[in-house]
């Protein structure tokens, strides 16, 4: 099950024409990432920076004179308005698909989160109140954001998170073997040889995929998976449900975890690192180190843009941050992540930092594991 897109009953069906429409935003974003994008720290060098030093009289010293100087260059005040609207048609085309078949989606969601024959479970808090550090915000310019919820049966948040992930996705290279739970699991093999999970927590799941393809790589686990949006948790029910696989899934902060202490063998977090700010990172972490047993394994995992080797780099990456809400993009990519996991209790020679690669392809993630200490 660790492949992209999985055909289950509460994705949305798409139209050829709507197919097609997503076929080119796909082309249109590996062509802006791939063809373009690479080119733009050269375009400073040759562009942007002599046309800053002749306007200002000086070179370019800050992050904000280097930001300043990127725009200065015509190419790359292009790609920028074109990744912004390609951002832009990405929530198109996959919305349309899905507020058409929306009818059939809920009743499908209904359907498996009431049948008798269900697997896993489904815990919502009618009191809580979603972060608005996460749920006031259209993260990434997806419609409503991660905690946006249209009733009792809502399943939209979820329907836009998978399928727009996988546009995106494909947009960045990704193949379908690529997949954010296959490179953890093979982590845990190369690292954890030994460790047999039998419980599992999965930090900020969304639409629940990395928490099915746990559940489905270990099959005698007890997976147990978290997010802060009803809408979401709907979905990631209701997509585990038809995909054949147990996953317990609750409504909480992933800040302050309702579980017991030393209650789970593998606590994961997967892109959750980059969604939060920093008091709320830490507090994850803690809470992680805290659910965690002694001999058990924390991994967090998110995308890798810690390893920029200039600040010329670093700048162009923090595109994000200023023009595709994401708010903690450069607090996640400059954070010191080693010393949040001291602070949280690991021991200092237990705690790794990875540059991992993907699957397939040349795309890589950034992941810190630790192994509690008895």
């Amino acid at each position: 099950m660790k492949v992209r897109d999985l055909q289950h009953e509460v994705l949305p069906r798409a139209t050829p024409e709507e197919r097609s429409r997503q076929r080119a935003v796909v082309s249109l974003r590996k062509l802006l990432n791939a063809n373009v994008r690479s080119g733009n720290v050269a375009r400073y060098d040759s562009e942007g920076a002599p046309a800053f030093t002749a306007r200002q009289g000086r070179q370019p010293q800050s992050p904000e004179d280097i930001r300043a100087a990127l725009f200065e260059s015509q190419r790359y005040r292009m790609w920028s308005a074109a990744n912004r609207s390609a951002q832009e048609m990405l929530w198109v085309s996959v919305g349309e698909p899905v507020y058409r078949d929306i009818d059939r989606m809920s009743a499908a969601a209904r359907a498996l989160i009431e049948s008798p024959d269900r697997k896993g479970s489904l815990t919502l808090d009618p009191d809580y109140d979603p972060s608005p550090e996460v749920a006031d915000i259209d993260i990434h310019l997806q419609p409503g954001g991660y905690g946006l919820d249209l009733g009792p049966d809502d399943v939209v948040a979820g329907a836009l998170y998978e399928t727009g992930g996988n546009v995106f996705s494909f947009g960045q290279g990704a193949g379908r073997g690529d997949t954010k739970t296959g490179v953890a699991v093979r982590l845990l093999e190369e690292h954890f040889p030994d460790l047999e999970p039998r419980r599992i927590l999965d930090i900020g799941c969304s639409a629940g995929a990395a928490s099915a393809a746990y559940a489905a790589t270990y099959p005698q686990a007890d997976v147990h998976a978290i997010d802060i949006g009803a809408g979401m948790l709907r979905y990631a029910h209701a997509r585990a449900e038809s995909l054949g696989v147990a996953v317990h899934f609750h409504q909480m902060d992933a800040a302050v975890l309702n579980f017991a202490d030393d209650g789970f063998d593998l606590v994961v977090s997967h892109n959750v690192l980059h969604e939060i700010g920093a008091e709320k990172r830490r507090a994850m972490i803690r809470e992680s180190a805290r659910a965690v047993r002694p001999g058990g394994v924390v991994i967090h995992q998110d995308v890798s843009i810690r390893f920029e080797p200039t600040i010329v780099h670093q700048v162009e990456r923090d595109w994000d941050t200023h023009f595709n809400n994401e708010r903690h993009w450069h607090t996640y990519a400059t954070a010191d992540m080693r010393a949040d996991m001291l602070a949280a209790g690991f021991a200092d020679e237990d705690i790794v930092e990875h540059n991992l690669p993907a699957i397939h392809g040349s795309n890589r993630w950034y992941a810190i594991t630790a192994r509690k200490r008895g």
